[in-house]
């Protein structure tokens, strides 16, 4: 009778886990990053309020023939910052200066060639547009020339921030 006893026995004890060795407990992660495509600005046309008479205020919206646009391309679908930074507040020709100014739909962007889809205060920014091939952005303003503006061609840069927002 002991003989099945000890059969029993061994066959209990091949079945056991073999958990009472030690366990290693490692788990793997792989790191990566995407490289974004670099911005690129391109100044495409700057903004000409043409010939302006004393006294007589003109305007330029974003949508006009005469707007200022730079075209920005990189990353496709990816939102971007637009920073005017500080805008003039005169144009200089020489020592006289012309008083201009920006209101809330100066400038705007747009996804399509050559047309705005929205507008928004250049001096507040936007971050609403995003990248897709190309993303063009117009600048327009008010220039205030008072009635005893003296001749000649008044100027001055206006320089656009852009940035990618991480969205």
């Amino acid at each position: 009778m002991r003989k099945p006893l000890m059969v029993a026995l061994a066959v209990a004890t091949l079945a056991l886990p073999l958990g009472l060795e030690a366990q290693t407990n490692q788990g793997t992660i792989t790191a990566s990053a995407t490289v974004q495509t670099p911005l690129n600005v391109t100044n495409v046309q700057d903004l000409a309020f043409g010939d302006v008479l004393p006294g007589v205020n003109k305007t330029v919206l974003p949508g006009d023939a005469s707007a200022g646009q730079l075209q920005i391309t990189g990353q496709d679908a990816r939102e971007v910052s637009l920073d005017f930074g500080t805008l003039p507040t005169t144009l200089a020709s020489g020592g006289n200066t012309m008083p201009i100014t920006f209101g809330s739909g100066s400038a705007g962007w747009g996804v399509l060639p050559a047309a705005v889809d929205g507008t928004f205060d250049p001096a507040s920014g936007t971050s609403q547009c995003h990248v897709g091939s190309a993303l063009d952005v117009f600048l327009g303003g008010t220039v205030q020339p008072p009635a005893s503006q003296a001749a000649g061609i008044y100027s001055a840069d206006v320089t656009v921030t852009v940035n990618y927002t991480g969205s």
